[in-house]
């Protein structure tokens, strides 16, 4: 696999350690420096079934051999839960099998009390001094384990991300914010409004909500996204003069369930709202079909010192609503935008019926037509938002 075509023209790709790539490549200082990808997939299989129970340990292990091996001025950072990608001075390949027999044997030592039995970890460089140009942009490897290579060959595909994807280029960019009207009955102030990330074209929105995003997109892109709408959410709330609007801020599973991303995002809350909780209203999306309600607890739990109340949006379809009675959410809704296929009027009343039978309060986010609109506020949805709404209360 290589970063570059044989005709030199670049893969359209995205992702963490693409954007590193490109970064170096354009670097006045670029011959001396190397990017490199290390994973922890021979550590994984090697722990088996107990590898959730010494993670975080060999996570502590990598980082601080890491911060000791590292110069002034190279840096590291975690890609995802079993790699992470380092730029460095362009030292010899040799020091990086040091520093692989390093990490494993004080693995090795610390969880088996025992000198290093095996390499633990593989380390690919993706780019330094003469193969950042032409054919030589091929992926070289440290180490003479010729068994690892395809261990991590698969976690570099999935970072780079996928060449053959078909899709354009995902940017932050491109995704601008903005509040948009809610009409609501009796459960939020009469001044509420939902924080929402839109893809535009000009004047036109083609995508909303999470929607943004690409398809399969990793936790961080969500991650990134929640962050940036919480952002912009605090910057409006500060710009509020009378102190008296709603702001309802979607959140995401994906950042709620990654220790990492939501310890980062909860840092951001405790900065800029805690001074505006009786203002925020927090919607966590994304919630699968069967997620024991225990953990939906947790989510909420984890949220609840930076808002007034929590609401929780799912899947149209959605059928497991007893997942939230007990959960103590001011709403439970639906996203018509993000729905697959038409969102008839059966299909809207069907989502309303479980929600009111399960004695708790309903919103609808995405009325694009007077006929949702009037359905909804025929069967008692508590609030509503999206064009339509915003269009008429503007």
């Amino acid at each position: 696999m290589a970063l570059l075509d044989t005709d030199g023209t670049k893969t359209p790709t995205s992702g963490l350690a693409w954007r590193l790539h490109e970064l170096l490549s354009s670097s006045p200082d670029a011959a001396m420096r190397r990017l490199s990808f290390l994973a922890l997939d021979p550590a994984r299989k090697h722990f088996g079934v107990d590898w959730m129970g010494v993670a975080a340990k060999v996570h502590g292990i990598v980082n601080s051999t890491l911060r000791t091996f590292l110069s002034e001025g190279d840096i590291y950072s975690a890609a995802d839960e079993f790699s992470y990608i380092i730029m460095s001075s362009n030292r010899d390949p040799s020091e990086f099998d040091k520093l692989m027999e390093d990490i494993s044997s004080e693995i090795s030592s610390r969880l088996t009390g025992k000198g290093i039995a095996k390499q633990l970890v593989s380390i690919v460089h993706l780019s330094s001094c003469g193969d950042l140009s032409g054919a030589a942009g091929t992926l070289r490897r440290s180490g003479s384990d010729e068994t690892v290579i395809a261990d991590h060959l698969s976690n570099i595909e999935r970072i780079i991300s996928d060449a053959d994807a078909g899709e354009e280029e995902f940017s932050f960019s491109s995704v601008s914010y903005r509040l948009a009207s809610i009409l609501s009955t009796d459960v939020l102030a009469s001044s509420a409004w939902l924080c929402v990330p839109a893809f535009s074209d000009g004047d036109e929105i083609i995508r909303c909500g999470y929607g943004v995003l690409p398809s399969e997109s990793a936790p961080l892109l969500y991650a990134e996204l929640d962050a940036l709408t919480l952002e912009f959410a605090a910057k409006k709330l500060k710009e509020d003069k009378d102190r008296r609007v709603v702001v309802q801020i979607p959140v995401h599973r994906e950042t709620l369930s990654s220790k990492k991303y939501r310890e980062m995002y909860l840092k951001i809350c405790r900065g800029l709202l805690s001074l505006r909780k009786d203002n925020v209203i927090f919607d966590i999306h994304g919630i699968d079909e069967g997620t024991p309600s225990n953990r939906v607890s947790e989510y909420m739990q984890w949220l609840r010192p930076y808002a007034r109340a929590i609401a929780v949006t799912v899947n149209i379809d959605f059928s497991t609503i007893s997942t939230f009675t007990g959960a103590n959410t001011i709403s439970i809704g639906a996203d018509l935008s993000a729905a697959d296929g038409e969102c008839t009027s059966q299909r809207i009343g069907k989502f309303v019926g479980r929600v009111k039978a399960a004695n708790a309060k309903c919103h609808v986010h995405g009325i694009v037509s007077k006929t949702q609109a009037d359905l909804c506020l025929r069967l008692g949805v508590e609030y509503l938002d999206g064009n339509l709404i915003s269009d008429g209360l503007t």
